[in-house]
């Protein structure tokens, strides 16, 4: 049996919707009034969207749901199925914790509740029926100022060990605040932290070089071997990984067709630039979703070939942040 690694999936578009609604149905959410059936929420949740915005607005839904007292029921359901139906062996897993506190409370407190927050995702990480190894990834956010990504960064440090890394995520906007994320990720690389960051999903505006001396990885970065492939060539010598997650592009309007990455694959691979495929937000794509179907895809739409299959594949492991096996195909 094959073993795989997921280094770029979302807490908040990890969850199966049917999993989702259940909950929904347990808790009698107001949602329900717009869904009475799952067939409905199901067309709704994995609709493709317009746009990379349109697409983030949804995941409000799901961190509103994954609050301190329920995490619990999310997190031991993603390890069940990341486990069970994909073979995973590792998995980083990334979220805002922020996002997850109680929005009516005041900032102050609501920064005082992250630290639990991860307390909680990290004690439900070790199922013992489903032996994953889990690590995660805590990220900042465009949207939100300054003091609170500060203050997400200080927990994703005094977390260390579980929390293996940081990442920038939300739309993106403001591609002139990238000093600010500069100063951040040599700070969170100082207390040793990896780092990844959301860059070149959707275009090449917030894609800087001086990002490339303070990150391991990059989550997507698709548009820099298609718009910028001069710069690959820094990417291959800083040993940067690309995050590629292909179907997450047809659902957020980036891209119409997966076989549109083959000069990604094909630039990647001429510059000597590694990537790692992945899922992003598997329960937010249309099913089946999974990441040995994510491979599938990519070889239908000839992107990659059998040939290069296990190479990749050992990518990822090679690329984690917090992977210690010696698992290889």
């Amino acid at each position: 049996m094959a073993l795989y690694a997921d280094l770029h999936r979302h807490l908040g578009g990890a969850i199966h919707p049917r999993i989702v609604y259940k909950f929904l149905q347990k808790q009698d959410h107001p949602v329900l009034n717009y869904f009475p059936d799952y067939e409905g929420f199901y067309s709704w949740f994995t609709r493709p969207c317009r746009t990379l915005e349109e697409f983030v607005k949804i995941h409000t839904l799901v961190e509103e749901l994954q609050s301190l007292e329920h995490l619990p029921y999310f997190i031991v359901r993603l390890c069940r199925g990341a486990y069970t139906f994909e073979n995973l062996q590792y998995l980083e897993l990334r979220y805002n914790p922020y996002l997850r506190t109680a929005r009516k409370l005041p900032v102050s407190q609501r920064i005082e509740e992250m630290e639990k927050i991860v307390e909680v995702i990290t004690a439900n990480l070790r199922p013992a029926d489903y032996p994953i190894t889990v690590k995660q990834i805590i990220c900042l956010d465009r949207r939100l100022p300054r003091n609170i990504n500060e203050a997400i960064l200080r927990v994703a440090m005094e977390s260390l060990g579980p929390v293996v890394g940081i990442d920038i995520a939300g739309p993106e906007i403001n591609p002139d605040s990238f000093p600010v994320w500069l100063k951040l990720f040599a700070k969170a690389r100082a207390a040793g932290l990896k780092t990844t960051a959301h860059l070149g999903e959707t275009g090449i505006t917030n894609v800087h070089p001086e990002f490339f001396p303070v990150l391991d990885r990059i989550g997507h970065g698709i548009h820099i071997p298609l718009l910028r492939p001069e710069w690959l060539k820094e990417l291959a010598k800083r040993q940067i990984t690309l995050e590629v997650c292909p179907t997450s592009y047809r659902q957020t309007g980036v891209l119409t067709d997966i076989s549109e990455l083959r000069p990604v694959f094909a630039r990647c691979r001429e510059a000597g630039v590694a990537i790692a495929v992945c899922t992003d937000n598997p329960g937010r794509n249309p099913a089946p979703c999974t990441l040995p179907g994510e491979y599938e895809r990519l070889i239908d739409h000839d992107v990659i070939d059998f040939r290069e299959l296990k190479e990749i594949q050992n990518e990822s492991f090679r690329s984690a942040f917090g992977f210690a096996g010696a698992t290889r195909f």
